[in-house]
């Protein structure tokens, strides 16, 4: 459990212990085999200008103090939730997977990934392996203590009065007075958390090389394998082709750490088609230089100081006083979109997900109760960042496990707004007693929930949703703990999209930024990406016939990208990919085990149910995923 009175400090690997779960409701020592999960913090390298712990800055925001009770804050800290099966906890592991999760994921993605992979492991080869999914730094800002006293108390509605209490006219549970004695602390995106700017692609790099370095001193022999789902497969290339030696000097590649990329539902990253411009390079140095920061927080454009007023239009006046005169336009410092993403509707899930685990669809969501007796005092009218959940459930009082359904479903209107949540958990059920419910995956499924989307396309025009759709994934089981459970969640509730925008352009190589004049700028300290051209070790790549990778023409552009397979697996002769249109432009030819390059497609799988899905006969994912990890094992 996350609350404090569970918390336990140990110093593991130089970090903190922050919670364990052994996976169930009970205090009790777990039962052999279960999948168990325990979260740490551990010190980072990267000390991004503007961020609370990097030396220098004073913490000042009202709401960073009431959230932490002080202004000893440190947000340059990795954080990642170690799966393990309870029976293994002192084993040393043959092999760590390190995995990152995709847009607006948190490290909970991988609760039932992680459960399949490891017990198949266990039971077939023989093998002790542990996934540690990471959180992004953007984790530390969710402000979860109530909601970890309402997960000890098993009572929902504690959590819902840390969050919307206010907006309810309740008084502070006893429960909160005893804990923090308040409510939760929101940020907004903007001047709040204008630091979320600097937060670049290479922060989130040396924050996974600090966890990489950590299983790499924990796995037998070094054995560590990095991969990510959908947009973390973009962390997991960017990661592979940085050089960590910033200071100059023979190269510390990332893929040197590694035995193996895994790209989950995402294609990696590719090298930019077209030559980057002087001005292209000019408006990242003003970004980060401070620019982007100041746009953020002002949001108005600013000059690269962060403080001068500017238009692009205007800009060689404006920021004239500046040798770099580039003029930094606003963004938000995380990514939400109103009436459909927000930090609000991402907590909440968590209150709605305890409440589903606690009760039967024969009592509506807590959501929907009206509270003191009021009409209409419910957080989904109240509330307004909740006004897609309005949508969901119309008039009709639902339990909590159909409003979930109806939230992440792939065929549902939230997941066709939202691709990144989409999947497949079955179908809307009838009303019973007045209450919606929903049919899960073991259910008798309506036929518009099992589509037959037509033959594999064979050009790279037709690529869309194709073949027999299937309910892969078990909503109670798979979905539900994952929102709550343990000192990690689901959502990235501030998902951290500006920083790594401000190197925007560059692709998968930033040598004409990094390199040292006259190759480049000499701005490693930016970004320096210059090893993608000689990652050698094996790739495996996922995806679902009906979600974003669904076809494996979806990895040539990363296969093109890398150099040769080096590794003792493959036969150092045969390339990444044989044909490219070979037996179609959709399905090209890779060099499979030999060259390193594996592609699987899980038919009639959505975004999310290459990580959610059961191991079953549709699953083409874990079987496969075994096979390469215990082949690369050294």
């Amino acid at each position: 459990m996350r609350t404090i009175s569970r918390f336990l400090s140990i110093v593991l690997t130089g970090g903190i212990l922050l919670a364990c779960s052994d996976g169930s409701d009970s205090p009790q020592q777990p039962s052999p085999g279960v999948l168990s999960q325990a979260t740490f913090n551990i010190p980072s390298k990267a000390t991004p200008a503007f961020t609370p712990g990097t030396p220098g800055v004073v913490v000042n925001s009202e709401k960073l103090l009431r959230q932490f009770g002080g202004a000893e804050i440190n947000f340059n800290q990795a954080r990642y939730t170690r799966y393990f099966l309870s029976d293994q906890e002192a084993m040393q592991p043959d092999g760590i997977l390190v995995v990152i999760p995709g847009f607006e994921g948190g490290a909970a993605n991988y609760y039932p990934f992680a459960g399949n992979l490891l017990r198949r492991a266990a039971d077939e080869a023989n093998l002790v392996l542990e996934v540690w999914a990471v959180d992004r730094r953007s984790n530390h800002l969710e402000d979860t203590v109530g909601l970890d006293i309402a997960e000890e108390l098993n009572d929902p509605v504690v959590g819902l009065d840390f969050l919307f209490g206010d907006a309810l006219g309740l008084a502070l549970s006893p429960a909160l007075v005893e804990g923090p004695n308040r409510r939760v602390v929101f940020h907004n995106s903007n001047a709040d958390t204008a630091f979320i700017a600097q937060w670049t692609p290479l922060v989130h790099s040396q924050d996974i090389d600090a966890i990489v370095e950590a299983a790499r001193g924990a796995a037998r022999s070094g054995n560590v394998f990095l991969g990510g789902h959908s947009a973390g497969t973009g962390y997991t290339a960017r990661y592979a082709a940085t050089d960590f030696n910033l200071a100059g000097g023979a190269p510390e590649p990332g893929y040197g750490k590694l035995r193996g990329l895994v790209l989950l539902e995402g294609g990696g990253a590719s090298l930019s088609t077209e030559p980057v411009d002087e001005a292209t390079l000019d408006l990242i140095e003003a970004r980060f230089d401070g620019g982007l920061y100041g746009a953020v927080r002002d949001q108005a454009p600013r000059c690269i100081d962060g403080q001068t007023a500017c238009t692009v239009a205007t800009a060689a006046a404006d920021c004239g006083a500046f040798a770099n005169a580039s003029c930094v336009e606003p963004e938000l410092a995380y990514s939400e979109v109103p009436g459909l993403l927000s930090t609000q509707l991402f907590a909440v899930s968590e209150v709605n997900a305890l409440d589903a685990s606690l009760n039967d669809e024969t009592t509506p969501s807590l959501l929907q109760h009206d509270f003191n007796g009021i009409p209409g005092n419910n957080v989904i009218e109240q509330v307004p960042q909740l006004s897609i959940l309005t949508a969901l459930v119309g008039n009709t009082p639902a339990s909590s496990i159909a409003l979930l359904g109806k939230f992440i479903d792939d065929d549902g209107i939230a997941a066709a707004a939202a691709s990144f949540l989409a999947t497949s958990v079955g179908a809307e059920g009838p009303v019973v007693d007045g209450i919606a419910t929903w049919l899960s995956k073991n259910e008798a499924q309506p036929a518009a929930a099992l589509t037959d989307n037509g033959p594999p396309p064979r050009s790279l025009a037709e690529t869309g949703k194709w073949g027999q759709e299937v309910e892969a994934t078990d909503l109670e089981n798979s979905i539900v703990p994952g929102f709550f459970r343990g000192a990690t969640n689901f959502l990235d509730w501030y998902y951290p999209s500006s920083g790594l925008g401000v190197t925007s352009g560059l692709g998968l190589d930033t040598t004409a930024l990094s390199a040292p004049p006259p190759r480049g700028r000499g701005r490693a300290d930016i970004d320096n990406r210059t090893q993608a051209a000689n990652i050698d070790i094996p790739v495996i790549g996922f995806g679902g016939s009906n979600g974003l990778t669904p076809v494996p023409a979806s990895w040539l552009r990363f296969a093109a990208a890398i150099g040769p397979c080096a590794a003792p697996s493959c036969d150092g002769i045969t390339p990444r990919v044989l044909d490219e249109s070979n037996p179609s432009e959709a399905f090209p030819s890779f060099g499979d085990v030999s060259g390193g390059f594996e592609t699987y497609i899980s038919e009639g799988y959505a975004h999310l149910d290459i990580l959610t899905a059961d191991d079953d006969e549709t699953n083409n994912v874990i079987r496969p995923l075994l096979a390469f990890i215990n082949r690369n094992l050294q």
